[in-house]
């Protein structure tokens, strides 16, 4: 099935250009986090990084990946290590056989040629690495057989080699029996949603969707920090709006963020709500609807990494900046916008990056942002990928 988040940040136009000046990143001190921003087109990889002084980027490096070809149908998407100390490039080595890489990077955050490792991963939907970078788990899509009405999706281990990123050992973790009806009458799929702060959790979402009806439900595994097992999964929340709506569900800091969007579009009936992370949860620590803060019943929102904020898209081209007050049980405006659409962040949250459209080309605008004040700073811009491309941030430790 599609992957949904690459597709979300799959953009087009442009070729891979900096449009700034470049500056030496190895005059960086080594003990001081680097921060990257990787642009992945086709086969392409383009490495930057950005100075937290002056919020612009430089590019350091950029590699052609070997042996991969561009499938048009499916954008290729990369992992980074935690330390990104290494990358997993996912893309293919001819129109239906689906390859991962592995490349060590320097201090620049830059990926090497040559690969350290290159595997055969058909049907890989998903791959997610733990945060002291020992294993990595892989989700696995199934595939109908005959119009079987059952399909398998798997999670498999690895185990990862601290000095070059290898993948070994796979080991099958979980096994999961998700309808997919016959003809396409109903659609399922499998995703990992990251970890806790100190990995001893792994979060899944199982989605479905019949005849435009919707449904979801979020498990939570006990991981192994020894041996990497997961445990059981331990459902922690479900949502089943029919045809009515969906909700958006994000893990971070010790609690569940959801955030429930209608699909009739009338203003004012969106919502969050924010749960402690426990077996069927159900009371939320709080709620927020359009009567607390216009925001809450506007739009969608991304969580912070600090789980202290909502970056809340209340129009196409406007992020406002609201504040969680779990002792005061309400969101907050902090009365500090981005102007344009907020996609992420980089891993310590200093920085947020925007999508702006400029004259038929897409970039990717930086801001540095104060967690204490939640001031934001503008800084520079990079170029987006032209077709086949996507984004995704990291930092080198």
């Amino acid at each position: 099935m599609p992957r949904l988040f690459v597709c979300c940040v799959s953009l087009l136009l442009v070729t891979l250009t900096s449009a700034q000046n470049t500056a030496s990143a190895s005059s960086r001190a080594a003990s001081t986090p680097v921060q990257v921003v990787y642009l992945t087109a086709g086969t392409t990889i383009v490495t930057y990084d950005v100075d937290p002084q002056t919020l612009n980027p430089a590019q350091v490096g950029s590699i052609t990946v070997p042996n991969a070809v561009v499938n048009p149908d499916v954008n290729p998407w990369l992992i980074a290590a935690p330390n990104d100390h290494f990358i997993y490039y996912i893309g293919y080595v001819s129109q239906s056989q689906e390859h991962l890489w592995v490349f060590a990077t320097d201090s620049t955050g830059s990926p090497q040629l040559p690969a350290v490792q290159q595997l055969n991963v058909k049907n890989l939907d998903g791959l997610q690495v733990d945060p002291k970078a020992n294993f990595a788990y892989a989700v696995f899509e199934g595939v109908n057989v005959d119009h079987a009405y059952t399909t398998p999706w798997y999670i498999r281990r690895y185990a990862i080699d601290p000095a070059s990123g290898k993948l070994s050992q796979p080991q099958l973790e979980a096994t999961y029996a998700l309808d997919n009806g016959a003809d396409g009458t109903t659609l399922c799929g499998l995703s990992l949603l990251g970890f806790n702060s100190n990995g001893t959790s792994l979060y899944d979402e199982v989605s479905c969707s019949a005849e435009g009806a919707n449904d979801a439900t979020y498990n939570e595994r006990t991981v192994n920090l020894t041996t990497g097992a997961l445990g059981d999964d331990v459902e922690v929340y479900s949502w089943q709006n029919g045809t009515e709506g969906f909700e958006s569900v994000q893990f971070v800091d010790g609690r569940m963020f959801d955030f429930v969007v209608p699909f009739n579009y009338a203003q004012g009936y969106d919502s969050v709500n924010i749960y402690p992370i426990v077996p069927s949860t159900s009371t939320p620590l709080l709620t927020c609807t359009a009567q607390m803060l216009e925001a809450c019943g506007y739009s969608s929102g991304l969580v912070h990494p600090s789980g202290k904020y909502l970056f809340m898209a209340i129009a196409s081209d406007l992020t406002q900046i609201d504040k969680v007050e779990l002792s005061q049980t309400k969101i907050v405006d902090t009365s500090n916008y981005i102007p344009y659409e907020v996609t992420q962040f980089s891993p310590d949250g200093t920085l947020v990056y925007g999508v702006a459209s400029v004259y038929s080309t897409y970039q990717l605008m930086i801001y540095g942002f104060n967690v204490a004040t939640s001031e934001v700073t503008p800084g520079g811009f990079i170029y987006l990928p032209s077709t086949y491309g996507s984004f995704s941030t990291a930092e080198w430790q």
